[in-house]
């Protein structure tokens, strides 16, 4: 586990420079501005997913430097690590990322009980130091970052992250020696017991003393009433908004979902569908419900949740049964971060996020992994394991086919809004011969055969994209667009994507403009030069 989680942090640490050094020197390493760019999230192309992954490079590298298991020179480089990680944290201002990291330190600080935390505090000050010099720098903090204006205050904050690190690791090594003194000092179960109660009892008389308890209660209130962050263009006041940002209004939906059907749920991958059914105005775009725990009850019901919640489960309690052995602090540092994740993706969609959850599998697995010399209830013969093997294969011919068939989905989209419907076509097929179960390439196919004027091709195509997700708007859409200028009447198809999709200003205007139509060509006319959803 140790060495395992030496390599993580690395990765975590990585991407942490990667983003600091985009946003410090945007010119010499410009990336795409992306959706929000004054938000830090390259990288990983999602700055709250950014921001748990500096928060587990800050809790990793204060493992790493605290922990006396590990060797002199690591706990040195971890040190100087500390101060890039936790900047970029403060980059990416993704608040539930700053929200776990106390819980996660904390938690960490109870299981692994690690002496050199004493130590490992050298290394945090310079950290506190750079990340206030950082706050202080406003222009990085607004979407001109990558303005001329803004190049001096990035070389600042370069300067003062890259001294700091070096301070901090200076510190460090200055205090190794006391680590060997303090790793001689034997803590029995009952004083191991003690300083927990102590660090407990001391963070509640802290949050009383400054006033905690008034200020959640006002928090949650904040955050229970569903409005959106309308703040400035300087996000440093974000930091210290409760607002949800329309999380309480995507979870209500999911569970509306979960209600209509709480034993089989809505179906996998059905989230965004309920939301364009069920979102109050104005129409905002979602496709997730924002938590991986409300969208699994609402769209796999309360079994899926239960499976989930095992799942999870058994490997944190894997971690919490090794913490009597000899790697106490790497399984505690794991517990810690393994739960700053799943409180995490309570409130976000980090399960997608391959990079930020592969390695807690891993980790998983060397901590549910039987000990040396433990005794068995018995070994598992090959049959067994060879059914297990090709259940798994199977299992995975699926994912397999799907990342197979979606690069031919990707160019055939691209051709289609080009106007190059032979190349779509070739594409879509190809799609469709990899993974004909997908709706997707059937719909560039209907599209680009209405194109050619090919319409019993093109009613064909979308109705076999529309037997296949019948609940999609989106191809109840296409079917009317195809009746349309095949010279049918598709007013009904219309309404019913309005119906499905009620604030869907493509919907609402093509049914607008037809029911005003008064004649089968002007309706036609309105079909070809309508808007294509995916375009």
């Amino acid at each position: 586990m140790a060495l395992l989680l030496r390599f993580t942090a690395a990765a975590f640490v990585a991407f942490a420079l990667a983003g600091l050094i985009t946003r410090l020197w945007p010119a010499t390493f410009p990336i795409s501005g992306g959706v929000l760019p004054e938000r830090l999230a390259f990288p990983l192309t999602y700055w709250n997913a950014m921001g748990i992954a500096c928060a587990l490079a800050v809790l990793f590298s204060l493992h790493l430097t605290a922990s006396g298991a590990e060797p002199r020179t690591v706990r040195v480089i971890a040190a100087a690590a500390l101060v890039p990680s936790a900047v970029t944290l403060y980059f990416t201002f993704s608040r539930g990322a700053i929200w776990v990291l106390p819980v996660g330190l904390v938690l960490y600080a109870l299981l692994a009980q690690p002496r050199g935390l004493v130590t490992a505090l050298s290394a945090a000050l310079p950290a506190v130091i750079a990340v206030k010099v950082a706050y202080d720098a406003d222009l990085l903090a607004q979407a001109g970052f990558d303005s001329p204006a803004a190049a001096g205050q990035g070389r600042h904050v370069g300067i003062v992250v890259a001294l700091c690190a070096l301070t901090a690791a200076a510190a460090r090594a200055a205090a190794l020696p006391l680590d060997v003194r303090l790793e001689r000092i034997r803590l029995h179960g009952r004083t191991r017991r003690i300083f927990a109660g102590a660090v407990i009892g001391a963070l509640l008389v802290g949050a009383l003393v400054a006033g905690a308890p008034g200020r959640i209660a006002e928090a949650r209130k904040t955050f229970s009433e569903g409005r959106y962050y309308t703040g400035s263009g300087d996000l440093r006041a974000r930091l210290t908004s409760a607002v949800d940002n329309g999380r309480v209004t995507v979870w209500r939906v999911a569970l509306d979902g979960f209600a209509s059907n709480p034993l089989l749920g809505t179906g996998a991958g059905t989230y965004r569908l309920e939301w364009e059914r069920r979102r109050p105005p104005p129409p905002v775009q979602m496709t997730d419900g924002h938590s991986l725990y409300i969208e699994t009850l609402s769209e796999l019901g309360a079994p899926g949740l239960i499976l989930l919640v095992t799942a999870l489960g058994t490997l944190l309690f894997g971690g919490l049964r090794r913490l009597g052995g000899p790697e106490r602090h790497a399984h505690g540092a794991y517990i810690a971060a393994g739960t700053m994740l799943a409180l995490h993706a309570g409130i976000d969609w980090d399960w997608e996020m391959p990079a930020l959850f592969v390695w807690v599998f891993g980790a998983g697995g060397v901590a549910l992994a039987a000990r040396e010399g433990t005794v068995r209830w018995g070994e598992i013969g090959r049959t067994p394991r060879i059914v297990v093997a090709l259940c798994v294969l199977v299992l995975a011919l699926t994912p397999a086919l799907m990342w197979s068939s979606q690069g031919s989905l990707n160019r055939a989209v691209t051709a289609f809004s080009r106007n190059d419907c032979r190349t779509g076509i070739d594409a879509a097929l190809d799609a469709i011969g990899r993974l004909g179960v997908r709706p997707e390439p059937w719909e560039v196919l209907g599209y680009c055969d209405a194109r050619a004027g090919q319409y019993a091709l093109a009613t064909r195509a979308m109705g076999a994209a529309h037997a296949r997700d019948p609940k999609n708007w989106q191809y109840v859409y296409g079917m009317a667009i195809v009746d349309g200028v095949s010279g049918r009447d598709p007013r009904p198809a219309a309404h019913e994507a309005l119906r499905l999709n009620p604030l869907s200003p493509l919907a609402g205007t093509l049914v607008r403009e037809l029911d005003r139509a008064r004649s089968p060509a002007r309706r036609r006319e309105i079909t070809r030069r309508a808007g294509i959803p995916f375009e």
